[in-house]
């Protein structure tokens, strides 16, 4: 037997109040009073009453406005396979009343970061997907978000303190000790190596880098791993000093045997092993940027660790655009896996995800 379903004008007639009243109590619109909530609550509950929020949304005259907040980037770069998951996730809500815009800022300079989220919250949206910047920095905001009442999920990296409805992205601190593990799993004497961190003149790092770094280590210290250790830090406008740091450290420092860095960026010190043919030095790098896997199928770079940045922005989106819509909470946190890639599968890995 097929049951009767319910509309809003019979639990109006149940409740002996106009069909308009019923409406303002599912959506919490205010103007009825606390009896007649009570009253309509109840038989809701007596009915078992369930409202189909598809179609209350596919109906809805309001327009929803997600901001999208990530760093500039050339083609290639990683962040614009970030953008690729938020246009996917766009185009599966063009159905719904949601306007997604993007907005991009210079991650090298605070004061193009500063100056995206005073526009961005200044807009008020009724959501936001934020690639986070610096710690501190970002702090400022996510409280100006909180006490807006805008609803923001990360991706990329976490901020402590923060109260967002999800995170999307690596977990940053199992990423670097899985580098140092691939590290020192190699059938290799590693009497000293080199690690590059890359920031702009003046500011802190950043704190996904930070995390992949104390993983990076945690590993050595449980694993009671010796060696010398070389620090070195790349300035992203300053490719003559780099290139000087890595002259000392790879030219002159013979007993060099591995490097890693936590950024982007493993193809600046591959093609520089390339160009001056420097072997035998196992390079572990981060994410796959166009370069980065050119060198890996050279064979300069030993490994590089996946973060599937596409499905991290995606679901993100989707699961902002699902709680405005619907109020479908997330869990708070959603770790993407990590992807270990090689020279011998390379050439079959696809980062892409089923968008189902």
């Amino acid at each position: 037997m097929i049951e009767k379903k319910i509309k809003i004008k019979d639990i109006a007639s149940l409740a002996g109040v106009s069909a308009g009243t019923i409406d303002r109590v599912l959506h919490n619109r205010g103007n009825v009073s606390l009896e007649t909530q009570d009253k309509v609550r109840k038989i809701l509950k007596e009915i078992n009453y369930s409202p189909n929020l598809y179609a209350s949304a596919l109906a809805s005259k309001k327009v929803l406005s997600i901001l999208a907040v990530i760093p500039q980037y050339k083609p290639g770069d990683y962040w614009e396979k970030i953008e690729v998951g938020i246009r996917q996730g766009a185009l599966e809500l063009s159905n719904f009343k949601v306007n997604i815009r993007i907005l991009y800022f210079d991650q090298y300079a605070v004061d193009s970061f500063c100056e995206i989220m005073e526009e961005a919250i200044a807009s008020k949206p009724d959501g936001l997907l934020l690639a986070p910047s610096i710690n501190s920095i970002t702090k400022k905001y996510t409280q100006k978000m909180d006490s807006a009442d805008i609803k923001y999920i990360f991706i990329d990296s976490q901020i402590e303190d923060a109260n967002p409805l999800a995170y999307f992205g690596q977990h940053s601190f199992q990423s670097g000790y899985l580098g140092a593990k691939l590290l020192f799993a190699q059938n290799i004497e590693i009497k000293e190596m080199a690690i590059f961190s890359f920031y702009h003149e003046g500011q802190e790092t950043n704190n996904q880098i930070s995390l992949r770094m104390k993983g990076f280590l945690s590993y050595r210290e449980n694993k009671n791993i010796r060696g010398k250790i070389h620090r070195a830090s790349f300035l992203e406008d300053d490719k003559e000093r780099n290139e000087k740091i890595m002259k000392t450290l790879f030219l002159e420092k013979t007993k060099l045997g591995a490097a890693v860095i936590f950024t982007s960026r493993a193809y600046i010190v591959a093609e520089f092993l390339e160009k001056h043919n420097i072997k035998g030095i196992a390079l572990i790098g981060y994410d796959m940027l166009e370069k980065n896997i050119a060198c890996l199928k050279r064979g300069t770079i030993s490994h590089l660790i996946a973060q599937r940045p596409e499905e991290q922005s995606y679901k993100a989106i989707k699961a902002l655009s699902d709680f405005l819509l619907f109020k479908k909470k997330a869990n708070k946190i959603n770790y993407v896996p990590i992807d270990i890639l090689m020279q011998e599968n390379i050439d079959f890995y696809n980062s892409m995800f089923c968008c189902g």
